[in-house]
């Protein structure tokens, strides 16, 4: 659960702001060696090969793409005849050079996925029953990043920002990105719902109402179009968690979220038309003069030139600078695609495709089996699907598994799906030991 906070909390800055992200990674270390010799240790390592299976592939490409090679080898890679020709200039064209036409970069993206790899480990081991817990984590955070952002739209723009590259109007919350605020607030929206099914009180019932309301409020106030477009899906996702939980919505509840829903969405009308305060949102939903088309175009083009090995893990800087168009360049330093599988593509290539297309058939395989072999967790499993359907839809036009917080909570929701963890048979002993011990 700490480290789940201290994610939301520090890995929202994204590669502008690394001195919080390498914060984190530190974190997660400490998390993981304090895990293993705390009492949690009487916790088996995962068990499931599915989730040891993605967790590899995750981590298998960058791995695979430092490894130095041959001239012979990465000389014939595509995209590499700028580097040859430099490298000549200085008589190291013949050095052994690594796939990456950026290692450092692409050692910095191995090291961004130590976070999520050990949130997804962590959250595999427990049993349903504390896997609640973690849900709980997610929506407490975006329900404090809420908060913090009703601060920020107090202020005048630019106020109280965690990251000196940040969005400076609307709601970013513990987030330098807007978009990314948008995702931590829909997750917590469905992880209300998935709490919310578990419960065991008809007033816990009625606050998650008002809760979800909230945060569907809230991501109005971020600005993102995307984010705004998503929140019926969210929604959706509340309603059917809470629908498949031990606790189901009765149908005048059911009527009271369903109408609230239909207020909320008629307050956000009556916002967008009538508020000067939000007209740059509704501005911003003029799709002509958005920018995304231009960095397509060259991301296009640029994955073209390095195809089908990619140029590296984190390396999109570098690949698309140099296929940049000229009437295209301005003040603006393009960081991202805005396209999370167009800048896959880019850096990963073909081989990318191959692990994305097997990371998303081992997550529906264990999502089937857990729906199937686990009808009592199926709140947890509706959960993890619409978290990692909304993260999966907004990755078409902007990059929400590159902030580092969004990729733990997605690696807390393929963590749900897996098979739930199990006592050591020394750790049983040592339980079943404990009264004789205190009785003697």
């Amino acid at each position: 659960m700490a480290l789940l906070a201290l994610a939301v909390l520090l890995g929202g800055g994204g590669s502008p702001n690394p001195p919080t992200e390498v914060a984190l990674e530190l974190c997660a270390g400490l998390a993981a060696c304090l895990w293993l010799w705390s009492a949690r240790a009487t916790i088996a390592l995962p068990r499931d090969p599915a989730l040891w299976t993605l967790a590899a592939l995750v981590a298998l490409l960058p791995l695979v793409q430092l490894m130095p090679l041959p001239p012979a080898m990465w000389q014939g890679l595509p995209g590499r005849s700028g580097e040859i020709a430099a490298l000549g200039l200085i008589g190291e064209q013949d050095s052994w050079r690594a796939w990456s036409i950026s290692p450092a970069q692409t050692l910095a993206a191995l090291l961004a996925l130590v976070p999520p790899l050990i949130v997804l480990g962590m959250s595999a081991t427990l049993s349903p029953q504390d896997r609640n817990w973690l849900i709980a984590t997610a929506a407490g955070m975006a329900l404090l990043s809420a908060c913090f952002g009703l601060a920020q739209l107090s202020g005048p723009d630019g106020a109280l920002r965690f990251y000196a590259y940040s969005h400076p109007k609307g709601i970013v919350g513990f987030q330098a990105n807007r978009n990314a605020e948008a995702d931590v607030l829909l997750i917590g929206l469905i992880a209300i719902g998935a709490l919310a099914g578990v419960g065991r009180s008809k007033a816990g019932s009625m606050w998650a109402i008002l809760l979800a309301l909230l945060l569907g409020l809230a991501t109005l106030f971020t600005g993102s179009r995307t984010g705004i477009a998503l929140v019926p899906l969210a929604f959706a996702g509340f309603w059917l968690a809470w629908r498949n939980g031990p606790l189901a919505p009765a149908r005048r509840v059911e009527a009271m979220f369903l109408g609230g829903t239909v207020a909320l969405l008629a307050v956000l009308a009556a916002l967008l038309r009538n508020s000067p305060a939000l007209a740059w949102v509704a501005e911003r939903f003029d799709a002509l003069r958005d920018g995304r088309f231009s960095l397509w175009e060259d991301g296009r083009f640029a994955m073209a030139q390095y195809w089908p090995f990619g140029s590296g893990v984190g390396t999109f800087r570098q690949a698309f600078l140099p296929a940049e168009r000229l009437e295209a360049v301005d003040p603006s330093m393009p960081n991202r695609a805005h396209n999370d599988y167009l800048e896959l593509m880019m850096e990963a290539g073909a081989f990318g495709a191959a692990v994305l297309a097997a990371v998303v058939a081992l997550i529906l395989f264990m999502a089937w089996r857990a729906w199937r072999g686990r009808p009592e967790d199926r709140t947890q499993t509706i959960f993890a699907l619409f978290v990692l359907a909304v993260i999966g839809l907004h990755s078409n036009l902007d990059y929400p598994l590159r902030s580092m917080a969004l990729a733990c909570l997605a690696a807390l929701a393929a963590g749900l799906l897996a098979a739930p963890g199990r006592l050591r048979a020394g750790a049983r002993n040592a339980t079943r030991a404990e009264p004789a011990a205190s009785a003697g």
